[in-house]
C-alpha cells in the first residue's frame, strides 16, 4: 500500500533491511440467535523488519526478525453470541501493543538445515493450516484452537522464548522439533512487551513432519505433529488434582483437487484434526474441513471463494461432571461447538483484499454449559499489505 518509498524501499532491501507491515480489520454483526443481537469491529496492525545478516555483516544465511503487533476492538463472540471460536480472528491476546518476534534464523548447507532461536510465537513454525486465514473465524485461522487453549503452545501474536531446528533432506520432506518456554504471564494485557522468563511453568517440546506430494499431477502437502508440555495442570474434573505434564497431536492436509489453468488457480481442500490430553484439556479437540476456490474466474485470478466447517470439542468428562453436580438442573449439554463459514475474497488492488462472509454458529453455549440459540453472523474482513 505504501509503495516503494520513492525508491527507498528497494535501496533498503538491497542493503539488507526488508520492512514488513499489514492491517487486518474484522467487522461482525450477530443478527440472529446467540445471547443477543449486536455488532463490533476488531483490528490488528503488524509491522517489523527482517535484517539480512549476510548483506549487513557477512553472516551468510542468517536473518534477524523483529516484529510488533497492535490489536484493538470488541469481541462479538464474547459480547453478543457467547461462543468459543471467535467470529473475528484478530480479537484476542490482550488488545495491546506486543513484541511479537525477536529471533535469529540461520540456514546451513544451503537450507537443508534451518535453525531459529529467540522470542517468537511457536505457531509461526508448527501446526499451521495453510490458507486457513482465507476464513474470518479463528477456528480456521490458522491453527487448531485447542492447542494453545490446552497447553503452553503459543500462536501469533504472542511470542515466547525458545528455538527450533528444521531439516529438509529433500525438497518434498521436512522434519522439525524445538523447545519453548511455557509462561502464562505473556498473555496478560499489561505484559505485551514482557521479555523476561519470570512466571515460567515448564517447557513445551513440539515435533512435526511434513511431506509434499502430487495426486494426479496436483500439488498437496500433509503434516503431522505432536507436543509434550512439562507443566503441571489441573484435572478437568477436579481442580485440586494436579497432573504432571500434558500432551497433544494434530494432522493437517492441503490438497488441490482441480486446476483452473494456472499453477496458483484451482480448487483446494483443507482438513485438520487435533487432540489434547483428555485428563487436563477442557478444550479437547478440533476437526476442520474446507474448500477454497483460488482464482475462480480467469478475469479474477487473485480472488477466492471459501466454504468450511470447524468443530470445537468440549471434554465429555467435564460435561458429565457438570451435569452430575447440577442435581438435574443441567441436561443434554452439548459436547461441541460448530461453525460453518462461506465467503468471497475480492482482491481490490494488489495490496487490498475485501472478504465478506457469512458464519453460522451451532451450539454457541457449549463451553459455558448453557443452551444458547444458534447464531447467524455477517462478517466483513479487510486485509491490507503495507
Amino acid at each position: 500500500m505504501t509503495g516503494n518509498w520513492n525508491g527507498g524501499r528497494t535501496k533498503l532491501e538491497d542493503a539488507g533491511l526488508t520492512f514488513k507491515g499489514f492491517y487486518d480489520g474484522n467487522f461482525a454483526d450477530a443478527f440472529s440467535g446467540g445471547k443477543r443481537q449486536g455488532n463490533g469491529y476488531a483490528q490488528q496492525l503488524g509491522f517489523g523488519v527482517n535484517l539480512d545478516m549476510g548483506k549487513l555483516f557477512g553472516l551468510q544465511g542468517g536473518t534477524l526478525h523483529i516484529a510488533f503487533n497492535q490489536r484493538q476492538g470488541r469481541s462479538v463472540s464474547s459480547d453478543f453470541i457467547g461462543n468459543r471460536l471467535a467470529v473475528q480472528e484478530v480479537y484476542g491476546a490482550g488488545e495491546t501493543l506486543r513484541l511479537t518476534e525477536l529471533s535469529y534464523e540461520q540456514n546451513f548447507d544451503h537450507g537443508v538445515v534451518n535453525t531459529k532461536v529467540g522470542f517468537a510465537p511457536m505457531g509461526n513454525d508448527f501446526g499451521e493450516i495453510e490458507d486457513g486465514c482465507d476464513f474470518q473465524n479463528v477456528g480456521f485461522c490458522a491453527h487448531a484452537q485447542n492447542l494453545p487453549a490446552s497447553s503452553g503452545w503459543s500462536d501469533y501474536p504472542t511470542g515466547k522464548w525458545g528455538g527450533r531446528i528444521k531439516i529438509t533432506p529433500v525438497p518434498s520432506l521436512y522434519l522439525e522439533t524445538g523447545v519453548y518456554d511455557v509462561n502464562p504471564g505473556y498473555y496478560e494485557k499489561n505484559n505485551g512487551l514482557k521479555i523476561s522468563m519470570s512466571g515460567s511453568t515448564g517447557a513445551l517440546i513440539p515435533v512435526e513432519a511434513g511431506y509434499k506430494m502430487t495426486l494426479g499431477g496436483l500439488p498437496g502437502e500433509y503434516k503431522v505433529g505432536a507436543y509434550y508440555d512439562t507443566s503441571d495442570a489441573a484435572s478437568v474434573t477436579n481442580s485440586s488434582d494436579m497432573q504432571s505434564g500434558r500432551y497433544g497431536f494434530y494432522a493437517i492436509g492441503h490438497q488441490m483437487l482441480v486446476n483452473f489453468g494456472t499453477p496458483k488457480r484451482g480448487l483446494v481442500a483443507i482438513a485438520m484434526v487435533s487432540y489434547s490430553d483428555p485428563t487436563t484439556a477442557l478444550f479437547q479437540g478440533s476437526v476442520l474441513g474446507g474448500l477454497i476456490a483460488q482464482g475462480p474466474f480467469a478475469s479474477r485470478p487473485n480472488d477466492f471463494i471459501d466454504l468450511g466447517y470447524v468443530r470445537a470439542i468440549l471434554n465429555k468428562r467435564a460435561v458429565d461432571a457438570k451435569e452430575a453436580a447440577s442435581n438435574g438442573t443441567l441436561t443434554n449439554l452439548s459436547t461441541g461447538e460448530g461453525v460453518l463459514e462461506f465467503g468471497y475474497g475480492f482482491r481490490a488492488t494488489p495490496w487490498l483484499t475485501i472478504h465478506p462472509n457469512m458464519q453460522y454458529v451451532m451450539d454457541p453455549g457449549t463451553f459455558s454449559y448453557t443452551h444458547i440459540p444458534n447464531a447467524w453472523v455477517f462478517g466483513l474482513q479487510v486485509k491490507a499489505v503495507l
